[in-house]
């Protein structure tokens, strides 16, 4: 009975290290998603406060601006996350 209560424990503590590692790889990929959309979200709420003084805003090229800006936000940001996670 001992011998099968020390194998039960075993296999429950490889089971929730096993769970544990899933849980871990996760967040990771949810950090990395949000490290690399935080910039663009403020980007976002910037030019969604629609002040009528910002020089962006008339500007012929302003939008095709902010749309260049974010792409290289994303671009620059995953560039360091990789490199960080090797």
């Amino acid at each position: 009975m001992e011998l099968l209560r020390g194998s039960v424990v075993h296999l429950q503590d490889a089971y929730q290290s096993y769970i544990d590692l899933k849980l871990n790889h996760t967040m990771q990929i949810f950090t990395a998603v949000t490290t690399i959309f935080f910039p663009l979200t403020v980007i976002v709420g910037w030019y969604g406060m629609n002040f009528s003084n910002m020089p962006e805003l008339s500007w012929k090229y302003g939008y095709l601006f902010v749309i260049v800006l974010s792409v290289i936000v994303v671009a620059v940001i995953t560039f360091i996350v990789k490199k960080e996670n090797g």
